[in-house]
Formats: C-alpha cells, sequence, structure tokens
C-alpha cells in the first residue's frame, strides 16, 4: 500500500509525463496550454495545499474561476489515479497503457 507522499509524488510523475507528451497539441494555444498547466499544477497539489491555493485563486481571480479550476483539477487527478491503478494492476504481460489520455482537454 502507498502512502499518501508517495500516490503525490506518483500522481505529479504521471502528470508532469503527460503534460510534456501533450505539449505539441497546444501549438498556439497558449491560454488552452497556460489553464491546462494550472489545473494539472492543482491536481498534483496534496489536499491542504490545494484548498490553499484555491482559495488564494477565488480571492485574486473569483469564486467562478476558482470552481471551474477545481472542477478541472478534480478530473485530472481522477484520471491520473484510475490510470495508475490500472497500471498497477496490470499483469506483466498486458501492454501498459500511457498516461497521454489522463489528463482530460481543455474546455
Amino acid at each position: 500500500m502507498h502512502s499518501a507522499v508517495d500516490l503525490n509524488s506518483e500522481i505529479r510523475a504521471a502528470i508532469a509525463s503527460t503534460l510534456a507528451r501533450r505539449r505539441p497539441d497546444y501549438v498556439g494555444q497558449p491560454n488552452a496550454w497556460r489553464n491546462l498547466c494550472e489545473a494539472a499544477h492543482v491536481a498534483g497539489l496534496a489536499e491542504p495545499a490545494r484548498a490553499e491555493f484555491l482559495s488564494q485563486v477565488t480571492t485574486q481571480r473569483g469564486a467562478d474561476i476558482a470552481l471551474r479550476l477545481r472542477e478541472h483539477a478534480a478530473s485530472i487527478r481522477v484520471a491520473v489515479v484510475q490510470f495508475l491503478e490500472r497500471r498497477s494492476n496490470a499483469s506483466c504481460n498486458e501492454p501498459l497503457a500511457t498516461p497521454t489520455s489522463a489528463i482530460p482537454a481543455v474546455s
């Protein structure tokens, strides 16, 4: 069983790997890329830090933006955790998916 620290480290690593592979998809879309990176950053934070970050966003940029950011980060985190669970449950003979699709697209 992984500790919360280990799981957060795995989540951050999977998110970073996915972002590196997805970067070419966002050429010419700086705002979409910035939004994805910010949501990915929030998704990689431990719960207390996530709450603090979103509180600051609420104060500085408004509740609507913080809510959208929280929801996007939550969807990223769920997708990455599901990917990691599938990967850890895969037998040695099964091909492993990459986390490329683990991060939902910016909407």
